[in-house]
C-alpha cells in the first residue's frame, strides 16, 4: 500500500521532528556531542554521525518541499 502524498509529509514531518530532538539533546557527554576521540581498541566518529543527522535533516526538507510541489494561484473577476 503506497501513502498518500499527505501521508508522506507527515511521515517525514516526524522524522525531522525526532532528528531535531536528537541534535537538540546532543551534550559533550553524549555520542555525536563532542569532537572526534580515539584511544586503546576506541574511535568514536561522533564529528560524522552530527554531520549525518544535519545530511538527512536538508534531505528531509528537500523531500517535503517536492511533495508540497509549486503552487500557482489563478484569479479571475475584476479588480477594485
Amino acid at each position: 500500500m503506497s501513502l498518500t502524498s499527505i501521508q508522506q509529509i507527515e511521515a517525514l514531518q516526524t522524522r525531522r521532528d525526532a532528528i531535531l530532538s536528537q541534535i537538540a539533546a546532543l551534550t559533550d557527554s553524549e555520542v555525536g556531542g563532542g569532537p572526534d576521540t580515539s584511544g586503546p581498541g576506541d574511535h568514536v566518529q561522533q564529528v560524522a554521525y552530527r554531520k549525518s543527522l544535519y545530511d538527512e535533516l536538508a534531505q528531509i526538507d528537500r523531500s517535503i518541499g517536492l511533495l508540497r510541489g509549486p503552487w500557482a494561484v489563478k484569479r479571475q473577476g475584476r479588480m477594485t
